[in-house]
């Protein structure tokens, strides 16, 4: 009875947690319409470089044009679109949390927390059965101690 609850007490609260992050995220930035100036490209290959795809974007706002290389999306091809999300003092900033982030995130740390519950749970009863088996072996063999001489003695073995 405690797992379920607990694993939805746990997926609740990252539930939580994501959506105030998400909602932080949308009040302290703004997006902006920006056009690849290059094809987006993979950044593994660089040294230091972030995972994921990059291009030189440029787009404008109050404060004239700007350029500067941003995460997009995959295999974007120049003179598309991409989102760029600004920060109040005009930089570049990580997007904030898809809308559906939270219910994935909250979803998969209850199931997580499942499956944690259940293997603590066998874990519990293997450690117990061996206990057991151990105590009755012990008995086993005290109490074949007190029979064994009778027995050699009355049968010959």
């Amino acid at each position: 009875m405690a797992v379920p609850l607990l694993a939805g007490g746990v997926g609740q609260a990252v539930y939580g947690h994501f959506t105030l992050v998400r909602h932080t995220g949308l009040a302290r930035l703004h997006p902006v319409t920006a056009t690849l100036l290059t094809p987006a490209r993979s950044s593994d290959d660089r040294a230091g470089a972030q995972s994921g795809f990059h291009a030189l974007v440029r787009w404008s706002d109050r404060n004239g044009g700007h350029t500067d290389v941003v995460p997009v999306r995959a295999w974007l091809q120049r003179g598309a679109h991409a989102t760029v999300w600004l920060d109040a003092r005009g930089d570049v900033a990580a997007p904030p949390p898809d809308r559906d982030f939270p219910a994935t995130a909250g979803v998969a740390m209850g199931c997580a927390t499942v499956f944690a519950g259940v293997a603590v749970a066998f874990g519990v009863r293997w450690a117990l059965d061996r206990s057991f088996d151990r105590r009755r072996l012990a008995q086993w063999a005290r109490a074949w101690e007190r029979v064994e001489p009778d027995w050699v003695t009355r049968y010959g073995l």
